[in-house]
């Protein structure tokens, strides 16, 4: 950056940290009001400014002030979560030792690792990671899984009771056991399998009772994955493992398509291929352009960005299928990337304060999502009106959504239904949260309008045992001095760290 550019991240609403420092300068104290939105931008652009006393004339400036940026801060963040947890379990499957290099060691993968122990599956520590000894025959254990909050280990460890030698009961904590799956549920049973509903309709705690011949299950099933795309890519990771593979046919659309990306990515480290079509389509080849096992089927990243931040896909005219043939995964070494989710938090730090960042273990190329946050942190620099469509996006919503309380004018998120089964409501919590500060904005059932005005941080927030949450409201304190957080544990599940690094942040 040049000496005088605007700092990266800064916008007309976003210059707390320039506009603090001016007033406490004696210019500052004999105004004795902030500086205008105008004058703070002429003040960065190195040109004269003409300031007005109330009551008085104009005083203007007789030399030029330049911003002279602080350094770059630069930030490693956790290695991605979604593809620690894909990892695990393909290597729990495949008959062989595999290894794990920098998985994510946080709450939800303490929690799958613990399962996948019960199964029967052998993993163990190693100096860069983990390595799995899988392949073996699932076993029945011996008490319910307790996956606590983990909704993908949740959904992972549901499916792979199908292959299990008796009944496996999944269970986890009362936020769990409010997080439905039916089309999941629907589909092992369509498969043979004996579901047992032990709590609120298709939420943990459920037994699973696989079928005594799994060679006699049908080779093809109808998936409702409108809730959670975490109920296909569960089905995905098995299917290679069932004796006839399987088809999966999509009933409708669902949300998060990246994460399923992510998935039939992880399946060909392992050596399985996805092979996806419409169903009314000629059939493709697996690794063919229409094969989401192939590198060339998943789009450009500007593609997929563009339907992110514009509006939601296009609806398919057909259902879509997605093929796995039986055989498969194969024990292999794999590298697990930064994770873009993670990366969120610190490019919204640069964001409010003004400081410029440097997120340095994140991979250019990745499948991830969640990578196009840089480019909603641009449309929010620009003037309304802002509508952003988020449903393939969720996690980085709140994140998104935080930072809009700082931009200029109304912003619109939507598509995002299906945050209120996370781990807690998080539209309900975000505009609780937000609105304890003063927030002036609308709660929608699959969104939120967001009308940017001043705050203030005299507030206690709850984030109701949600790390997203609670580090949304922990971004909010580096621009609300006073701001408490009821708790700040939860934070361990994904980004065990968070707090050191908002500590790079502090003024």
């Amino acid at each position: 950056m040049l000496d005088g550019e605007r700092p990266s991240g800064m916008n007309e609403c976003q210059q707390g940290a320039l506009e603090v420092g001016l007033e406490a300068t004696p210019l500052g104290r004999a105004l004795g009001q902030p500086i205008g939105t105008e004058q703070r931008l002429g003040l960065l652009a190195g040109e004269p400014v003409a300031l007005h006393r109330v009551g008085h004339g104009p005083l203007v400036l007789p030399h030029r002030l330049r911003y002279t940026p602080r350094a770059m801060i630069e930030v490693s963040v956790p290695t991605s979560k979604s593809l620690t947890q894909r990892a695990m379990v393909l290597a729990a499957l495949a008959p062989g030792r595999s290894l794990i290099v920098d998985p994510l060691r946080c709450d939800d993968s303490k929690a799958l690792r613990g399962a996948l122990a019960s199964l029967g599956v052998k993993i163990e520590d190693t100096p860069d990671g983990f390595s799995v000894l899988g392949g073996g025959p699932l076993l029945a254990p011996r008490a319910p899984l307790d996956l606590v909050n983990a909704g993908t280990a949740t959904r992972f460890c549901t499916a792979l009771s199908l292959l299990a030698s008796g009944p496996v009961t999944v269970d986890g904590n009362q936020a769990m056991r409010h997080r439905p799956m039916p089309g999941l549920l629907d589909a092992l049973r369509a498969l043979g399998a004996r579901v047992r509903e032990h709590g609120e309709p298709a939420c943990p705690p459920i037994t699973v009772v696989p079928p005594a011949d799994l060679s006699r299950a049908p080779d093809s099933v109808v998936l409702d994955a409108a809730g959670s795309s975490q109920q296909l890519s569960a089905l995905l990771l098995v299917a290679p493992r069932l004796p006839r593979g399987l088809v999966l046919e999509l009933a409708g659309s669902f949300p998060s398509r990246p994460y399923v990306d992510l998935t039939i990515e992880a399946m060909a480290d392992f050596g399985v291929a996805v092979d996806t079509s419409q169903s009314s389509a000629t059939d493709d080849a697996p690794g063919s352009p229409g094969s989401r096992g192939s590198p060339g089927s998943r789009g450009s990243p500007g593609s997929e960005r563009a339907a992110s931040t514009a509006g939601p896909p296009p609806a398919a005219s057909s259902p879509e299928v997605f093929r796995v043939a039986p055989g498969g995964p194969s024990p292999t070494r794999v590298v697990i990337e930064g994770d873009h989710s993670s990366a969120s938090y610190p490019l919204a730090a640069g964001f409010l304060t003004g400081r410029r960042v440097r997120v340095t273990n994140l991979r250019p190329s990745s499948r991830q999502g969640d990578r196009i946050f840089p480019d909603l942190l641009d449309r929010l620099r620009r003037p309304p009106p802002r509508v952003f469509h988020l449903g393939d996006t969720p996690d980085i919503a709140p994140t998104l959504a935080t930072c809009a309380l700082f931009a200029s004018g109304e912003s619109r998120l939507e598509g995002l239904a299906h945050l209120r089964i996370k781990e807690c409501d998080r539209l309900a919590v975000l505009s609780e949260g937000f609105r304890r500060v003063g927030a002036d904005l609308d709660e929608l059932p699959g969104g939120l309008v967001i009308r940017p005005r001043p705050l203030h941080g005299e507030a206690r927030l709850d984030p109701a045992d949600d790390h997203r949450m609670a580090m949304c409201f922990a971004l909010l304190g580096l621009r609300l001095p006073g701001l408490r957080l009821a708790d700040k544990s939860c934070v361990t599940k994904s980004y065990p760290t968070f707090f050191e690094m908002l500590d790079l942040f502090a003024p």
